[in-house]
């Protein structure tokens, strides 16, 4: 799942969009999910990944966009990406590791760790006593 679409992107690249995915769409998506799996990779040690929560999603789609950029730019053979889109795709990782740290919020999306949470991830089970143990077994 991509926080961003093809249409967002192709906006956010304006003409280079056809000059590097040629009417390859499949490609864009792809430049998208990997960038979508980069923030989920940061992200997934503190909340629930893929984040839903509709007052994040603008920050997100950001991300995706700005970090997708990036791979495209370095998609197109012989092409050097933009100073421009370097400090951007800097600034984004920043963020995603002040994100994943703690020191950036963000708003609405669920902590993994947090109370609450219904116990997600803890499984618990119940069996009987067993029957050796340390005490049974002592002297064998």
């Amino acid at each position: 799942m991509s926080y961003a679409t093809a249409a967002a992107f192709a906006l956010r690249l304006g003409t280079v969009y056809a000059s590097i995915y040629r009417n390859n769409e499949p490609a864009a998506l792809e430049d998208l999910a990997q960038a979508s799996a980069e923030i989920d990779a940061y992200l997934g040690g503190r909340y629930f990944v893929p984040v839903t929560a509709a007052a994040s999603l603008v920050l997100l789609t950001e991300w995706n966009l700005t970090l997708a950029e990036e791979k495209a730019y370095a998609r197109g053979g012989g092409s050097s990406i933009p100073e421009k889109v370097i400090r951007r795709v800097d600034a984004v990782r920043k963020q995603l590791r002040d994100a994943a740290s703690g020191l950036l919020r963000l708003p609405g999306a669920a902590e993994a760790g947090a109370s609450g949470s219904g116990g997600a991830g803890a499984v618990l089970i119940e069996i009987e006593t067993p029957v050796f143990g340390r005490k049974k077994m002592k002297g064998y």
